[in-house]
């Protein structure tokens, strides 16, 4: 996620669901210091041994992502550029055929929340829907899949949709400076 240039230091945060568990990152620990054994296991109610590091502060997403979808078994969230960006806005139009054929003509974006609240996964569960991805309310996004290589696909395909929209809209706009015209 991180070599994608889909998080930084340790935003963003990835799991997967084995059975009634769930293995998150932890948080504040930086990707590129991340070991397996700093891993968390979580039960279903966010639950964790005591004395093991703490889960992300997005597990309450990450649990109730997982409560609302038994198809889901792995979950991605970024804090990427182009797809934060597009949080900020009603929802994110979708312009190329393969995101389209990925996505369909929009991807939904969820009210906003505070970060690691109840109120904010469930406004993420809403906008998720039976989705496989939706951009987080001035947060980010989650791409979900039944394994961690196929959230992170779409993840990365969610930042390229994003990026697209947005050039395309920076090419939509004048100059505002001298366009080489000789008229006036």
């Amino acid at each position: 996620m991180a070599a994608q240039g889909l998080a930084t230091g340790s935003s963003g945060n990835l799991s997967c669901r084995i059975g009634d568990l769930v293995l998150i990152t932890p948080s504040g620990v930086p990707y590129r210091w991340l070991r397996p054994h700093q891993v968390v296991a979580i039960d279903l109610a966010g639950r964790w041994v005591p004395r093991a590091p703490a889960p992300s502060s997005e597990w309450r997403m990450h649990v109730s992502i997982y409560r609302a979808r038994e198809d889901v078994l792995a979950i991605v969230h970024t804090h990427s550029p182009y797809a934060t960006t597009a949080s900020l806005g009603p929802r994110l139009g979708v312009l190329h055929d393969e995101g389209k054929l990925l996505f369909g003509e929009e991807v939904p974006v969820s009210r906003p929340a505070p970060p690691g609240s109840w109120a904010l996964a469930e406004a993420v569960v809403q906008a998720l829907g039976s989705g496989k991805v939706a951009l987080i309310g001035r947060h980010g996004a989650v791409a979900v899949g039944s394994t961690l290589r196929e959230a992170l696909l779409l993840a990365v395909k969610l930042e390229e949709a994003a990026q697209l929209a947005f050039l395309a809209g920076a090419m939509a706009r004048p100059s505002g400076g001298n366009s080489g015209s000789t008229h006036p």
